[in-house]
């Protein structure tokens, strides 16, 4: 099925301002919203889109348990925005932006953001040594099924990793498909944190 996304028409900063829709050959959802024109929908990466106000969806309800076994309902970050980044331990491009998500994490407490893993596909052992390797300081749900992953519907990721960005009205603001950007764990978690900006702005 194809998958409307966008095309970066970017000069200088990572962040870009607006871009031209284009079509692009994926699984695993509809589209970001509406049809049409340049202005809809704000790019910042051609893997990163940040959703007009207007179109963003409720993250669906979920909780269960964390890898380490305590209980997790995503209803409780009701407080602020929420980053969600769906991994898994045999995913490489997961490990490549490992060290960059934690090091945002800490960056966006600071905002009033949390950050919260969700492993999917998963074998229990591999996801706690993982989490150990990498010494991942945020809670990760143990989602093995891909339960949250099938509720999103539209906004459901292919495979690991997809990180969505949930404004404080707990709607879905923007969606960053495959590895965060950047090459380093710096560049990487500045980026997620410009990303979060806008689309909490």
């Amino acid at each position: 099925m194809a998958r409307r996304t966008v095309a970066v028409l970017a000069g200088g900063t990572a962040v870009a301002a607006v871009a031209v829709v284009v079509v692009l050959a994926g699984g695993g959802g509809t589209g970001l919203a509406p049809e049409g024109g340049t202005g809809q929908v704000k790019a910042v990466a051609p893997n990163v889109a940040v959703i007009p106000v207007d179109d963003r969806r409720p993250l669906p309800a979920f909780a269960g348990e964390t890898v380490d076994g305590r209980r997790l309902d995503l209803a409780s970050f009701r407080d602020g925005p929420l980053v969600l980044n769906f991994w898994a331990s045999w995913c490489g491009p997961c490990r490549a932006e490992q060290e960059g998500l934690e090091l945002a994490s800490g960056r966006l407490a600071g905002r009033g953001v949390h950050v919260v893993g969700v492993n999917v596909r998963d074998d229990h052992g591999a996801a706690a040594s993982y989490l150990e390797e990498f010494r991942v300081g945020y809670p990760s749900l143990f989602d093995r099924p891909a339960v949250l992953a099938a509720r999103l519907g539209a906004f459901a990721p292919d495979y690991p990793p997809y990180t969505l960005v949930v404004d404080a009205d707990g709607r879905v603001a923007a969606r960053i498909f495959g590895v965060l950007p950047g090459g380093s764990p710096a560049a990487q978690a500045g980026f997620l944190a410009d990303v979060v900006e806008q689309a909490t702005r």
